[in-house]
């Protein structure tokens, strides 16, 4: 077991002797403490315990050893599926991400406050209203046509008023999504 100083445990690991104290002081890195007072470093297991133990700024923590290679990183490409359970994005990535929501969210908020987006619960009650005012219209021409045309017969007017309502139960019927295979 190599023990070293604190200040030569700050070098290697690329931070500042405060780091390093702070670190010892809140039981993240443990150290021996001599006879004589002095408090050192088991230099083979303080990378391991500073990794675990403490969370990672963007560009700042740890660096490896000068010799040691470079970790491969895996891209995963930016979508809007979940990562798998156990595939968990690093930090940088997940900002990122969080960033990019953040601004589309921003842009939806600032094309509805320009009115060139509307909620699609004030859509489908302004189609709601248009079409029960329609309907309505429709379902009082053989009325009108009694009040316009007084020679027609009770007859007449019923055979209207059941033209009338067969168009309107024909039109809203099944539509056909017009994106759907079966339109086509």
């Amino acid at each position: 077991m190599a023990l070293i100083p604190r200040a030569d445990a700050a070098r290697a690991l690329g931070v500042t002797k405060e780091a390093v104290y702070a670190a010892i002081r809140t039981g993240r890195l443990s150290v021996i403490t001599t006879r004589d007072g002095r408090v050192l470093v088991n230099s083979e297991t303080m990378r391991d315990e500073w990794q675990q133990n403490t969370q990672r700024r963007i560009g700042a923590g740890p660096r490896p050893p000068a010799n040691a290679p470079r970790p491969q990183r895996l891209a995963r490409p930016m979508t809007n599926t979940p990562a798998p359970a156990e595939e968990v994005p690093d930090y940088n990535t997940s900002r990122a991400r969080t960033e990019h929501l953040k601004a589309e969210l921003l842009e939806l908020e600032r094309q509805q406050k320009e009115s060139l987006l509307v909620p699609a619960a004030e859509i489908e009650a302004k189609w709601v209203e248009i079409i029960t005012l329609a309907r309505t219209k429709i379902l009082g021409i053989p009325t009108k046509a009694k009040q316009r045309i007084p020679d027609l017969d009770v007859s007449a007017i019923s055979l209207l008023d059941d033209i009338v309502r067969e168009a309107l139960e024909d039109l809203s019927g099944d539509i056909p999504d017009p994106d759907s295979p079966a339109a086509e």
